[in-house]
């Protein structure tokens, strides 16, 4: 009954263990992953699972007269797979299931730099018990057009300054985002000029046939200037991009 009474308040316990069967991710596309789940000390009932795709995502509140930012974490996509069984002490059961990862997911890798942290949350649901949970970082990589457009932006005499995500939704001309953040990469003229841009802020929509480009470019004496172009998936060179991007640039 001790043991029982334990693993209720999650001491000894099932846990949940997720292994990723892809070493890399792209947004949009599927990926694998095998669930090990070990039983605790006492038998218990399993009700289900949970998975869920986590991004760490920038915000800010209003204090008084300040404004605070901070970061938050952000559900972006969430899969509940039912699971009915009863786990015995030490048994171990394996499950592996496919997901698909969303085109609007944000990247977290850029030519092997880590550039933002989105992970899988795994979550056992035990009948009286406390969710057992897994966190697995994602190793997540830029679509081919997306890659030729930040080759072609560097190519046209800008260097990438840092790449954030955050809170809250893009819409232009042709496009909207859905997810509840979106990820936005800040480039720098390699030379300054005085009429020329001092930044430069590049965010993507895919929507799997299409990548939404929305440029913003802050230019000095004339404030920050919006331009947006949507560009099919099957543009996926520097040279096949170049018609849609260097006009938003100019």
């Amino acid at each position: 009954m001790l043991k029982k009474i334990l693993a209720s308040v999650g001491i000894g316990k099932a846990t949940v263990d997720t292994i990723l069967l892809n070493e890399q991710l792209r947004a949009g596309e599927p990926f694998a992953i095998e669930v090990v789940i070990k039983g605790g000390e006492v038998e218990q009932e399993l009700n289900g699972l949970e998975f869920a795709i986590m991004a760490e995502a920038k915000t800010e509140q209003q204090v008084g007269d300040d404004e605070v930012k901070y970061n938050k974490s952000v559900v972006l996509q969430s899969w509940k797979p039912m699971l009915k069984q009863t786990i015995q002490p030490g048994e171990v059961i394996t499950r592996q299931f496919n997901l698909d990862l969303h085109p609007e997911a944000p990247a977290t890798s850029l030519f092997g730099h880590r550039i933002a942290k989105v992970w899988l949350q795994t979550g056992l649901d035990i009948k009286n018990g406390i969710d057992g949970s897994d966190k697995d970082p994602l190793v997540i990589v830029p679509s081919n057009t997306q890659l030729a457009v930040l080759d072609l932006i560097e190519s046209s005499g800008y260097r990438l300054f840092k790449s954030d995500i955050e809170v809250g939704y893009v819409r232009a001309q042709g496009f909207a985002s859905h997810l509840p953040c979106y990820q936005e990469y800040e480039f720098k003229p390699q030379s300054r000029s005085f009429f020329g841009a001092r930044e430069l802020e590049v965010t993507f929509v895919d929507n799997g046939a299409e990548t939404g480009v929305l440029i913003e470019i802050d230019r000095a004496f004339s404030g920050d200037g919006y331009h947006s172009v949507s560009i099919p998936n099957h543009c996926d060179t520097v040279e096949s991009v170049r018609p849609y991007i260097e006009r938003l640039l100019s």
